[in-house]
């Protein structure tokens, strides 16, 4: 029999699997020829006037 307050999952074993889960769609995604940081992330920060 389990005592009470103790069937929770640790914290731990959430941030493993959001570090694995992230991991391997990271994995997949360039697995297949994409990229992380999309040319439409990039662009708007390239294309700012120079202050200069």
């Amino acid at each position: 029999m389990s005592e009470a307050g103790n069937d929770s999952v640790p914290l731990w074993w959430i941030l493993v699997f959001i570090v694995l889960a992230l991991g391997l769609g990271a994995a997949a995604v360039l697995s297949v020829g994409g990229s992380l940081v999309t040319p439409a992330f990039i662009a708007p920060v390239t294309d700012l006037p120079s202050a200069v």
